[in-house]
């Protein structure tokens, strides 16, 4: 990652620990927008700039076990946030610009 990322992981960085109590009730948002797309069993899907992975699971309920979830992200703080959440289980993730 060149400088240009610099401002990005320097903002969401450290909000990274305490991103997912800002929001905490837009579970069923996260759900309704991952029916809208239509994904079905065993699809790929990407989550790009996938924070703290909030979509993940329901990604990973959507496509089920036979499916591929990705979640990318540019700050590693955000995916670190994503680990201790558990959501590595229904993805894996990578630190990428997307």
């Amino acid at each position: 990652m060149d400088d240009d990322h610099t401002h990005v992981r320097e903002f969401f960085g450290p909000r990274a620990t305490g991103w997912d109590t800002r929001f905490p009730d837009d579970g069923p948002a996260y759900a309704a927008a991952v029916a809208d797309l239509g994904v079905s069993d065993g699809d790929a899907v990407l989550d790009a700039g996938c924070g703290t992975g909030r979509a993940l699971p329901a990604l990973r309920a959507a496509v089920g076990s036979r499916g591929t979830v990705l979640g990318a992200d540019l700050t590693p703080e955000m995916l670190g946030a994503a680990v201790r959440a558990g959501r590595h289980h229904d993805a894996r993730l990578l630190l990428a610009d997307a």
